[in-house]
C-alpha cells in the first residue's frame, strides 16, 4: 500500500514539475528579484588568466603556421574536434613541457591520484 501511495505522490510531483513553462531566466521576475542576470561583473582570476595565456602563448605559436591558419580562417564555419587536435598539435610541437615546468610528478605524487 505504500508502494502505491509513494507511485502516485512520485507521478504527481513529475508531472508538475513538467507541465511548468519554462522562462527564459531574464523574464523571470521571482529570480531577477534575487539574482540580476543582466548584471555586469567582473571578471575572476581563472578568466584573467585563460584570456592572458590565450593571448600570450596560444594565438602567436598558431599563427607561426600558416596552413592551419588559413584552414580555420572562416568564421562562419562550426568548430570542430580536428580543428583542437590540430591547434593543439602546433602549440604542443613548440612549447614542449619538461619535468621542471610540468606538474605532472607533483600530481602522480598525490595519494589520490598517483601511486
Amino acid at each position: 500500500m505504500k508502494n502505491i501511495y509513494l507511485i502516485i505522490l512520485t507521478i504527481f510531483t513529475l508531472n508538475a514539475c513538467s507541465s511548468t513553462s519554462t522562462v527564459n531566466p531574464s523574464q523571470n521576475s521571482a529570480l531577477n528579484s534575487v539574482s540580476k542576470s543582466s548584471q555586469v561583473s567582473e571578471k575572476g582570476s581563472m578568466q584573467t588568466n585563460l584570456d592572458n595565456w590565450l593571448k600570450d602563448e596560444w594565438e602567436p605559436s598558431l599563427h607561426k603556421e600558416k596552413k592551419v591558419e588559413e584552414k580555420y580562417s572562416n568564421k562562419n564555419r562550426s568548430f570542430t574536434l580536428q580543428e583542437y587536435v590540430d591547434k593543439s598539435a602546433l602549440y604542443l610541437k613548440e612549447h614542449n613541457s619538461t619535468n621542471e615546468n610540468s606538474h605532472t610528478q607533483k600530481l602522480q605524487s598525490m595519494p589520490v591520484i598517483g601511486n
